[in-house]
């Protein structure tokens, strides 16, 4: 979906082409709606808001720089359900590991959540890594991993390997992203 602002000046293209939305099923249909949207001949500009962090027109284009992009945060997420929520995830393959979970706002969250391939439950055993809701939130979608956070001083491991396993387990292949404005 695009929508054109043509004009000219002294026969000079000011026109400006506005994509709403281009969103291919497949990554050749992707290329293939970029390229049309890229060929479209007297435009001065393409104005695309709302493209993800791992798009692929970064690398599509011969001098991404030029497309002066700017980040701004969309989509939040605050789980008021640890245990709902981390049980309709789907996980990557690797060893089990147990978070320690702080909430002070909805303390039914707080505890240990023992995260594995198979599923989720209430832990006693010992955390591999401690850290806030919020931050759990952070990692839930995929758009930052626990070693993002633990750069950050965010989370905490507590046992040798925590953040690679639990890495592995919330491994994303894309950014979450959400293309609509609600």
């Amino acid at each position: 979906m695009y929508t054109l602002d043509a004009e000219m000046e002294h026969g000079i293209s000011k026109s400006v082409l506005n994509v709403r939305e281009a969103i291919g099923g497949t990554p050749g249909g992707t290329r293939e709606i970029w390229r049309f949207l890229l060929d479209i001949d007297w435009i001065r500009e393409i104005r695309a808001h709302f493209l993800p962090l791992d798009h692929p027109l970064f690398l599509l284009l011969t001098e991404p720089r030029r497309m002066a992009y700017m980040a701004g945060e969309a989509v939040w997420c605050r789980l008021v359900d640890v245990a709902a929520a981390l049980d309709a995830r789907a996980y990557g393959t690797g060893e089990r590991v147990v978070l320690e979970v702080a909430d002070e706002f909805c303390p039914w969250n707080a505890g240990r959540w023992e995260v594995s391939e198979e599923g989720v439950e209430r832990s006693q055993h010992e955390p591999d890594l401690a850290l806030g809701v919020d931050m759990l939130g952070s990692v839930y979608l995929g758009g930052f991993t626990f070693a993002d956070l633990a750069r950050a001083g965010r989370v905490e491991e507590l046992r040798p390997g925590g953040l690679a396993r639990a890495d592995a387990l919330f491994r994303r292949d894309t950014l979450p992203w959400c293309p609509e404005i609600f």
